[in-house]
């Protein structure tokens, strides 16, 4: 959430779109549903205007893995030649050339990068894709460029928050309103289902 708040900010109060991942092509199938993960989004987004739950890749009518590129290309059409920015935290940037297609992400958005404790610095060819830029620049293309945030520093795993859901004990990482929906519906309360080992950010085939 302070990461698309910053992201909004930087960028003139800019709307923020979460989008709850359908079917991800690099882990596990998410052990809470599609809709009660769209339901947390829709709690956490509460108060923010600029902050928005989409449900676009949970209404995908395929069934098809929910590769970035198809939601990128999505809202291109959607948006005609305005500046579209995706949101990623500086660990996948990191790893964005083990993404599906993602040479093709320049043609299509701007990247807007936050920092992660110990992420290391991505690879030239993924640099040179996105070359960097700031936030008055993104505001006036429509896609190709790179910015960099000093802050908020992202220091949270979503294995830990599982792990801490799963034994019952405080989880201060999460809205009020959040953490209550998944008491009230017992989400997350399996340890053997709370510690995923493949990552996020990979989305090789």
């Amino acid at each position: 959430m302070r990461a698309a708040l910053a992201v909004s900010r930087a960028l003139g109060e800019a709307p923020v779109h979460l989008l709850p991942n359908a079917v991800p092509p690099h882990r596990p199938q998410p052990s809470a549903d599609g809709a009660q993960r769209l339901a947390m989004v829709r709690h956490a987004c509460a108060g923010y205007p600029q902050l928005i739950a989409d449900d676009w890749e949970l209404r995908r009518p395929d069934g098809a893995p929910s590769f970035t590129l198809a939601t990128l290309k999505h809202f291109r059409r959607h948006i005609g030649r305005r500046p579209l920015v995706f949101v990623v935290g500086a660990d996948s940037f990191a790893n964005l050339d083990r993404w599906h297609r993602w040479r093709e992400y320049a043609a299509l958005c701007h990247l807007a990068v936050v920092p992660r404790p110990g992420a290391a610095p991505a690879p030239l060819r993924v640099q040179r894709a996105f070359p960097a830029a700031n936030a008055a620049l993104l505001r006036r293309r429509p896609a190709g460029r790179r910015l960099m945030l000093a802050r908020p520093v992202l220091d949270v795993a979503a294995t830990e928050i599982r792990r801490a859901l799963a034994a019952g004990g405080p989880c201060p990482q999460l809205p009020a309103a959040v953490l209550a929906h998944i008491r009230r519906h017992g989400l997350y309360n399996d340890p053997a289902k709370a510690d995923h080992s493949v990552h996020a950010h990979n989305e090789a085939p």
